[in-house]
């Protein structure tokens, strides 16, 4: 056992010291309520009587302090919870002020905050002899605290992914707010709530100068009974106050406590053991029926003339054309901050696209209609998952949106959870699973609506190497088996390979190529595709007596396929490394001195030089090892030589 440091015997001891500072006193004011006599202490006996008196004396400024804590609590909630969601989501220089400034009546003495008042509404005699103008100073005075905790819940969660989650789901804008807003704020709103609360009912300063002999709140009561009465009786005023807040505090507790989501009802699905082909037998067209296996059924996409500038002028994308076929998986493939994001969610109706462009889901032009509308699935990065619910109340969230019966979504929730092989985890909440869980439940929550196009963004991103490449195969099969039109957004290249009937390469807000896998890789048509689709090595040189010359040996033009070089002298051909081997003396088409070699297993990646103006990468198979310095002979395949444009 690891022995305590003095250090930690030191500040054990303070915080002790401390909080007998603190405790030691309340007691003593508790025990002053129940003893007979204070000065006699627990000699003189145990006693309610001055809890009794202080009810029959001072029971109307109870109620009334309980009557404007609770109304106080009720004002601040309808408004600083709004006020806290419109400043967290906007996050402008405006709302970074608002936010600073709402210090300011925490900053300023209460008294000078009552005279305020009365200044400005004591002319109004009805008003100024009611709770409503004590009630009109505590909000003030409170309202900052629920706005801030609010805020601070808010802020640290990523509650626009949430929100966008939602809409591309169907959900308006009042059910975000009030089924994914405010539960997920919840731990805000309670802290607040206590705070308001307990300061209502506290709170002094203001309330003396704004109450009169017929609006005095309990407070105001308890300082008159130190003033002109016993001590044990302020102390039983001290009581009835700690009476007053414990059971709130005990309620905010079991409010905050996580319990167990009411499910759904129970599954008729039989955990039997089937392969992966048969369990994707989910439908995605509302005409069919359950089991029956989807055929294509998607929707088309097409862009036309879709550019994207922000607000602070920054050209995230240039018009674009781009057409997604019924049943189409397309993959949107580049670096980071190529627009490839951006793209997708023009598509998702997230972003609009500057005037003149335009988007269709067949024949139908989608440019207006918001996400909500579109009937769109989205499957984020982030997943967007929403932590107030459970798997199930998850997956069926748009179902219940859409207004769908009570049988319907419980069909449906066995069907997404047959799928993805989730059945065990209807019930668990979100943060009890694992990325891998997750990403299937987001991917059967998006499914479940039967949208017409299904839009996932990097979703394999945050998963590590062995879970990405198994998830990647699922997918790959789901999308094929529902038929779905896809849009799968990713800077992953094996990944837009695998899973892309069709790759979309974008580069700085532009289109670069847009092809099958096969044809970007064997046909890339500019050097940036080329590069960054693999790798791709680089032989110039120059044409002499129908022979490409370069550095280390030459070709004969009649061996090269159908390249065009036009009247050049000097020409570039390109080839990938597994289109590069190194052959036997006497059979290569030209030497290279071996710089280092990495042992891959199934080959040997070697780095070369002396055939180009940059060190080349080829492959050996076989179990034959190299040095560095070694000479060796490389040959290429003809056949998969190409010319790129500039």
């Amino acid at each position: 056992m690891q022995k305590r440091s003095h250090l930690f015997y030191s500040q054990l001891g303070l915080t002790l010291l401390a909080s007998a500072f603190l405790v030691i006193p309340v007691i003593q004011s508790i025990l002053a309520g129940l003893t007979t006599n204070f000065i006699f202490g627990l000699k003189s006996g145990l006693t309610l009587r001055w809890i009794v008196e202080v009810w029959n004396l001072y029971s109307d400024t109870i109620f009334r302090s309980i009557l404007i804590g609770l109304t106080c609590l009720a004002v601040d909630l309808a408004a600083g919870v709004p006020a806290a969601y419109v400043m967290a989501k906007k996050k402008s220089r405006l709302t970074r002020v608002l936010e600073e400034l709402l210090v300011v009546p925490l900053a300023i003495p209460g008294l000078a905050i009552a005279l305020a008042i009365l200044i400005i509404y004591g002319q109004y005699t009805d008003f100024r002899r009611s709770w409503l103008i004590i009630l009109v100073g505590h909000v003030i005075f409170t309202l900052p605290f629920m706005i801030r905790s609010v805020i601070a819940v808010i802020s640290s969660m990523n509650m626009n992914v949430l929100e966008e989650g939602a809409s591309s789901l169907g959900a308006g804008f009042w059910n975000r707010f009030f089924q994914i807003v405010v539960p997920n704020a919840k731990p805000g709103i309670l802290a607040g709530s206590l705070m308001v609360f307990t300061l209502s009912i506290g709170e002094f300063n203001l309330t003396w100068m704004l109450h009169t002999p017929l609006t005095k709140t309990l407070p105001v009561g308890l300082a008159d009974s130190y003033a002109s009465m016993r001590l044990e009786i302020g102390s039983a005023y001290t009581i009835v106050f700690f009476f007053m807040i414990i059971p709130l505090l005990l309620g905010m507790q079991w409010i905050a406590k996580p319990r167990k989501i009411a499910t759904t009802g129970p599954t008729d699905t039989k955990k039997t053991a089937m392969n992966t082909k048969s369990r994707y037998t989910a439908v995605t067209s509302p005409e069919a029926e359950p089991g029956q296996i989807a055929k294509k059924s998607g929707t088309s996409i097409r862009l036309h003339n879709c550019a994207k500038t922000f607000p602070d002028g920054t050209q995230a994308l240039e018009p674009i054309d781009l057409t997604v076929e019924a049943g189409q998986t397309v993959v949107i493939l580049g670096p980071s901050g190529c627009g490839k994001t951006t793209t997708l969610r023009i598509i998702a109706g997230l972003e609009s696209p500057d005037p003149g462009g335009s988007i269709y889901f067949g024949d139908d032009d989608v440019t207006d209609i918001p996400i909500e509308k579109r009937n769109v699935g989205m499957v984020f990065q982030s997943y967007a998952l929403f932590p107030n619910m459970n798997v199930s109340d998850n997956i069926i969230y748009g179902l219940k949106i859409r207004g769908d019966s009570h049988e319907k979504r419980t069909r449906r929730l066995d069907e997404m959870l047959t799928m993805m092989q989730i059945e065990e985890l209807r019930d668990r909440h979100i943060d009890q699973l694992s990325g891998g869980q997750r990403q299937r439940v987001a991917l059967a929550r998006a499914i479940a609506v039967r949208p017409r196009v299904l839009l996932l963004d990097e979703p394999l991103t945050a998963l590590d190497a062995r879970l990405r490449d198994s998830l990647r195969v699922e997918i790959d099969m789901l999308l094929k088996s529902i038929g779905i039109t896809a849009a799968y957004v990713t800077h992953d290249q094996s990944e837009a390979m695998a899973l892309g009937d069709k790759i979309v390469i974008m580069d700085h807000g532009r289109i670069a190529q847009i092809g099958t896998p096969r044809k970007i890789y064997f046909e890339p048509t500019n050097r940036f595709v080329a590069e960054f689709i693999g790798t791709v090595n680089c032989l110039a040189g120059g044409i002499d007596e129908n022979c490409l010359v370069f550095p280390g040996g030459r070709i004969l033009m009649r061996e090269l396929p159908d390249l065009e070089f036009g009247n050049k002298s000097e020409v570039e051909v390109h080839f990938r490394p597994e289109h590069a081997v190194v052959a036997e003396p006497g059979q290569g088409h030209f030497k290279a001195e071996v710089l280092s070699s990495f042992f891959m297993g199934d080959r040997t990646m070697l780095i070369v030089n002396g055939a180009a103006s940059n060190p080349l990468k080829v492959e050996a198979h076989g179990r034959r090892s190299f040095t560095p310095g070694q000479t060796v002979e490389i040959k290429l395949d003809m056949q998969s030589l190409f010319t790129i444009d500039e």
